[in-house]
């Protein structure tokens, strides 16, 4: 177990069997999640998302049977602002020793001429609000963050803490920023939200452009305290951040710890190729070269 006095703790938030799962042709069944689960926990991963269960019926199973055998992670479920799906969550986890609601809402309006900022706010604090009352551990997403209006991200941001979000994340939704440009993102939510340190901050970054490993471990220096990513890097079109990389990322820096059995790793590898029948792509990411994490301070 890697554990490191006095650094700041990044959170693993573990997508293997949500996102994971929108890979073209691969659907996991019960047993396999409940595998997949109890090694996780073996291996010390602080977040467990399992499925959509307003969204899949299966799903909800899932998080119900998974609520009920793991103790030390933190079992979640992810939701849109709908009630709903939200209250689907809060029955889905109820069992969990530890559970989560993840919501989240469109922030980019751009082409959405028919509602307003307003709405969409009021929406937030709603939705947020609502599951706070099922649940002390709330994260809400600002979907499409990345093509949002920076200042309109940020009053989002600061209504869903208001409301009671507990994590914020704000996810490269389809992998479209390098990781100069996502730097200077969170930078900006960081300098403008003025309640941004009642929250931690969170990233869910996709590969599309093949940064989303190198745009996790940038965010850390930025501020961000909680990694989304996935076993082997599986996800919807060209995946997550792969959780192995993230995890030799963040032991490479000196200022941040992570609570994590590295031996397991390769063990959980194995475990989910063997499943979905997908072998894991090899990762070209090196922190050597020169290649250093910018300033927190810039």
């Amino acid at each position: 177990m890697n554990i490191l006095q006095n650094h700041h703790k990044v959170v693993i938030f573990d997508t293997t069997m949500r996102d994971g799962e929108l890979t073209p042709g691969i659907q996991m069944n019960i047993h396999e999640k409940i595998s997949i689960a109890q090694l996780l926990e073996q291996m010390g991963v602080d977040v467990i998302e399992v499925g959509y269960p307003g969204k899949y019926e299966k799903d909800f199973d899932e998080i119900f049977e998974i609520s009920k055998i793991i103790q030390k992670s933190t079992i979640c479920g992810l939701a849109s602002s709908n009630k709903e799906e939200i209250l689907s969550v809060a029955k889905a986890i109820k069992p969990a020793a530890k559970g989560r609601i993840h919501t989240y809402t469109l922030v980019n309006l751009k082409n959405q001429f028919k509602i307003s900022q307003e709405e969409v706010l009021a929406t937030i604090k709603e939705s947020v609000s609502l599951a706070r009352n099922y649940c002390d551990d709330i994260e809400w997403s600002a979907f499409d963050a990345t093509r949002s209006e920076p200042d309109f991200l940020c009053r989002a941001v600061e209504v869903a803490i208001k409301s009671g979000a507990t994590t914020v994340s704000i996810p490269d939704s389809l992998g479209l920023l390098l990781p100069e440009e996502f730097a200077q993102l969170l930078h900006s939510i960081f300098n403008r939200v003025p309640n941004i340190d009642r929250a931690i901050v969170s990233v869910h970054c996709h590969d599309d452009l093949g940064m989303a490993v190198k745009n996790s471990l940038i965010a850390l220096n930025c501020g961000v305290r909680q990694i989304e990513c996935s076993l082997n890097g599986l996800g919807a079109r060209k995946g997550n951040a792969d959780l192995e990389a993230i995890v030799e990322g963040v032991l490479e820096q000196e200022d941040f710890s992570i609570e994590i059995e590295t031996s397991l790793i390769k063990k959980a590898s194995k475990l989910v190729s063997k499943i979905t029948g997908i072998e894991k792509k090899k990762q070209a990411l090196s922190w050597g070269n020169g290649d250093a994490l910018p300033n927190k301070n810039h």
